[in-house]
């Protein structure tokens, strides 16, 4: 995924107070703050996109599934017919599971597998469509674009560290992946049965040797899987980082005599290479004070204008994502359900063996899908909580501030700011929380049922 590096300037600026600014590009707002102004001299620094994110193009790169338009289009072709040939064995496949289902006699067991294997599959070769279309349309690169534009990647500079721990989970789930595949790569070469798993589903193209066409084609959909939704939960996570350093930044607002000494993490590294970062803490004073009401009001503004450029950046997450969540969500759903059912029912170590990961993959996905929009959303609709709890800066009254802050707290009045399911709900915790009750109970059910057939 190739994105533009910014010009970094030969120095840095040395600022006496270090604790962050909230800043924005149009040089008129800087001359609006003349307290401000007189205290920085120089170019502020363009911050260059962190390297962690051009880690998910290498695995773009190296699954083949390569569509910008800029690059050569016999290259491209030859991307598109991999993508078309192996995600059409496995279209193949889930149907052909399907109609196994519906034509034999019914059994519990047998069929819970099926579905299982079917929906995530079904899961995987969906989740390569997206993958590729993201790529043709080259929207991630876009959106780190605008998220950058909006705060000069400021959020994310401050909460690195989770985004590292993002980076190594997914190398971590995809690894797991792959080693579990494998695994069932095995156990078919020496034609052993594994769970409740249909023997005639190994006979899909009429000889179990030829099933190790299928299970490679699903492996390469499981990697693209795992690729999206690691695109999905790092780039709602960073704009979530970016809301939280927002946040953090309109608490803070105080006039001149609530100043205070702190403590700051200060960093020196470039984070446009890949290195260890250190942080150290550093005293700093306070930088939020202001010489007069108009200063305080033309900053308030400045906060104004920060929020709409990411309001802007949720916007396009939401229209990005949008289907993709709603896609995966409608099917690992039932792919968790049938999965649990599986372990629950499982008596033989090894049936456990082959159902465990397939749950963990599940719920694994499930949380991945449905933390990063719901944490999105709550620190959203905190910014309003965290202006009104700031009390330096309603009392005293000050008739232009108050109504400053007045018209930011009706700016904030946004409640559908989120990550939709195509529009139906915007993803929430107690969307979240109605979505497991509603799981648990037909998890119950299910498994009702399945003893009611067993006696």
């Amino acid at each position: 995924m190739p994105l533009e590096n910014g010009k970094e300037s030969e120095k840095e600026e040395i600022v006496d107070h270090n604790q962050t600014d909230i800043k924005i590009d149009e040089a008129h707002d800087d001359e609006e703050i003349a307290s401000k102004s007189s205290e920085r001299s120089g170019e502020e620094e363009e911050y260059k996109i962190d390297k962690l994110f051009y880690q998910i193009c290498y695995f773009c790169f190296i699954l083949g599934v390569n569509f910008y338009r800029n690059r050569c289009p016999k290259k491209r072709f030859i991307s598109m017919s991999i993508v078309l040939v192996i995600c059409s064995i496995n279209i193949y496949f889930v149907g052909y599971v399907a109609y196994l289902c519906l034509s034999k006699k019914f059994d519990a067991d047998r069929v819970a597998t099926s579905i299982s294997i079917g929906t995530w599959i079904l899961q995987a070769t969906l989740s390569t469509f997206f993958l590729a279309w993201w790529q043709y349309t080259s929207q991630p690169c876009r959106l780190l674009k605008l998220l950058f534009e909006a705060n000069k990647g400021l959020g994310i500079r401050h909460h690195r560290k989770s985004i590292i721990a993002i980076v190594r989970t997914f190398y971590a789930v995809l690894g797991l992946g792959v080693f579990y595949y494998v695994i069932l790569i095995i156990t078919n070469l020496f034609e052993y049965k594994v769970g409740f798993v249909d023997d005639e589903i190994h006979m899909v193209f009429g000889d179990r040797r030829l099933f190790i066409i299928v299970q490679l084609a699903n492996l390469y959909c499981i990697l693209c899987w795992g690729v999206a939704l690691f695109i999905f939960s790092l780039l709602i996570h960073s704009t979530y980082y970016e809301f939280v350093y927002y946040n953090e930044q309109v608490k803070s607002l105080l006039p001149r005599d609530k100043c205070q000494s702190i403590l700051e993490p200060v960093c020196g590294c470039d984070h446009s290479v890949e290195h260890t970062c250190t942080i150290q803490p550093q005293e700093v004073e306070c930088d939020y004070e202001f010489q007069t009401d108009d200063a305080l009001c033309n900053y308030l503004i400045k906060l104004i204008k920060i929020h709409n450029r990411l309001t802007e950046v949720v916007q396009r997450l939401d229209k990005m994502f949008n289907r993709y969540a709603f896609v995966m969500i409608a099917t690992i759903i039932p792919t968790s359900l049938f999965s649990l059912f599986m372990v629950f029912r499982g008596n033989i170590c090894l049936d456990l063996l082959f159902s465990c990961p397939l749950v963990f993959f599940c719920i694994f996905s499930f949380f991945a899908l449905v933390n990063a929009p719901s944490e999105l959303h709550d620190t959203i609709y905190n910014t309003k909580s965290a202006l009104c709890a700031n009390t330096n800066i309603w009392f005293p009254y000050r008739p232009n501030v108050y109504h400053s802050a007045l018209a930011f707290v009706c700016h904030l009045d946004q409640t559908n700011l989120g990550v939709s399911i195509w529009g139906f709900a915007v993803v929430s915790k107690p969307l979240v929380l109605t979505t497991l009750s509603v799981m648990v109970t037909c998890l119950a059910l299910f498994l009702q049922l399945g003893d009611c057939n067993s006696s």
